[in-house]
């Protein structure tokens, strides 16, 4: 399987819980674009299905549903920011393997954004269990990090998979 199809893989099973992906790349190419749009399509699909298995796993009563899903409806804003910039990285470590060779100067700013984007992750999940642990109870709010963090963790599964080591 050629590098490009990979990473055009790779973006399509990260875009999948994250919309309007790599809206900060700059000049997307058409395949590119295309993933970015059929992801799209299969995140409008999926969301609805996460959210109702959320909610049949946690089993809030009416008063926790109003207070816990508007919390939900934040995490996943801030999911999508951190998939964007996932989406991105990937793209541009493509891009240069693509080129043929990674540069220092690059794969330094590679590992970076790799690095912040985990440690953000990690502060969103500590701030989501923190204000849904307040809403519902720790039991459920300790619950549904640990859904999140599973799907987060087939995600980067994923990525890791289908990335080729640097050059």
């Amino acid at each position: 399987m050629s590098l490009n199809t990979r990473a055009l893989m790779l973006a399509a099973a990260l875009a999948a819980t994250s919309p309007l992906m790599a809206a900060n790349l700059p000049n997307p190419t058409l395949d590119e674009t295309r993933v970015l749009a059929q992801a799209q399509e299969m995140q409008n699909k999926t969301q609805p299905e996460k959210r109702n298995f959320i909610n049949h796993e946690l089993a809030l009563t009416p008063g926790q549903a109003e207070q816990f899903w508007p919390i939900y409806d934040a995490h996943q804003l801030a999911l999508r920011e951190l998939n964007r910039r996932r989406i991105e990285n990937i793209l541009s470590y493509a891009r240069a393997l693509n080129q043929g060779s990674l540069d220092d100067k690059t794969a330094n700013a590679l590992a970076r954004e790799v690095f912040d984007i985990e440690q953000d992750e990690v502060a969103l999940l500590k701030r989501t269990y923190r204000y849904a642990s307040k809403a519902t109870s720790p039991v459920q709010a300790a619950l549904y990090v640990q859904i999140e963090a599973k799907l987060r963790a087939r995600l980067r599964f994923e990525e890791t998979d289908m990335l080729p080591l640097v050059k």
